[in-house]
């Protein structure tokens, strides 16, 4: 739900006008298209108001056209940097006659105090989604959240997850994993590694295992629960077997 939502605005803000220019100070204005009598308010709130300072002004065509019901102006904020570095900013249009929409944009500010901005897109929003998704393992009475691995296998997990979660029946195996069958086959990445405590991998392409102690084998990292201990994990998962939800959580 929040990722869509997140897609739904941007695509509304990918869809309204606005341009932006460039001032010999450094300075950096975005202009908006509005008319008296019912056309979209605009608002400007950035994440850090000690990086920019923000002047808002109307600016109509003609000098007369100001007292002239329904006139066209536009709505001009200008950007002067304050200290060097990056926030972001949002930009709230709303109108009484349409829809609601906010413009994100990402504004970076030089060590000479030039202002630049950057507006956000929908890939860009798919991207950040797509890397702050954070793998659940559910049992009866814990929750372990594990940090994707940057493998294909674990891309692919992360997108599976993303159509629902799924449920797992984990088995004991060798005093230091317990492992269960996935219900689809992912591409393997197999590399000899040492396991330890918290990694979450995947064996011969269609079974889940999760290592609360080392071994060494030919394994593909799918993801690595932080913040735990061997005997944490050995305690949670139980002697014998378990069943485990797994499942997507994103980050804010």
């Amino acid at each position: 739900m929040r990722r869509t939502m997140m897609l739904l605005l941007a695509l509304c803000f990918a869809m309204g006008g606005c341009t932006a220019s460039q001032k010999g100070s450094g300075a950096t204005q975005l202009s908006f298209h509005s008319f008296d009598g019912g056309g979209p308010q605009y608002s400007v709130r950035v994440d850090d108001p000690t990086l920019v300072s923000v002047a808002e002004k109307r600016r109509y065509s003609k000098k007369d056209h100001e007292v002239l019901e329904g006139a066209g102006y536009e709505v001009i904020f200008t950007f002067t940097g304050l200290r060097a570095g990056t926030t972001a900013m949002t930009v709230e249009e709303r109108s009484p006659i349409a829809g609601n929409c906010d413009r994100i944009y990402e504004v970076t500010v030089d060590e000479q105090l030039r202002v630049t901005l950057r507006e956000v897109t929908v890939e860009d929003l798919n991207e950040a989604v797509a890397t702050t998704a954070v793998l659940v393992i559910e049992t009866e009475d814990r929750l372990f959240y594990a940090a994707f691995e940057d493998t294909p296998a674990a891309a692919a997990l992360r997108d599976r997850l993303n159509d629902g979660p799924i449920a797992v029946e984990l088995h004991d195996y060798g005093r230091f994993e317990k492992v269960g069958d996935l219900p689809w086959t992912l591409e393997t990445g197999d590399e000899e590694i040492t396991t330890e405590a918290g990694d979450v991998t995947l064996y011969e392409g269609d079974k889940i295992s999760i290592y609360y102690d080392r071994n060494t084998w030919s394994l593909t990292r799918l993801a690595r629960i932080y913040n735990v201990t061997g005997e944490e994990l050995r305690e949670a998962l139980g002697e014998g077997d378990v069943t485990a939800l797994l499942y997507l959580e994103w980050s804010e």
